[in-house]
């Protein structure tokens, strides 16, 4: 995804988000529609994928769907790109 291309070579503003893990439809009456992993917090809710994952390889993320997260990494756009995360007590 472009999104990820976007730091590859820069410096992304790196941040941390705590947020309950959910699972969503994600491009509703499109093409693209598909069962999302969305991070949902204080700041808003945000798709959210393994930095430098394959976008359109199962996510990782949706094994822990239900469960609280603490995950560092940056945002584009709408997607949250995760560079580590662990599940909160």
């Amino acid at each position: 995804m472009s999104a990820d291309k976007n730091h590859r070579d820069g410096n992304p503003h790196i941040i941390t988000l705590t947020g309950r893990l959910v699972l969503r439809t994600f491009g509703k009456h499109s093409k693209s529609e598909h069962l999302g992993v969305f991070i949902v917090t204080d700041q808003g809710d945000y798709l959210i994928r393994p930095a430098g994952g394959n976008p359109f390889m199962n996510n990782p993320l949706a094994a822990l769907a239900g469960k609280t997260i603490t995950t560092e990494g940056y945002i584009v756009d709408y997607v949250f790109l995760a560079k580590s995360w662990q599940e909160a007590d």
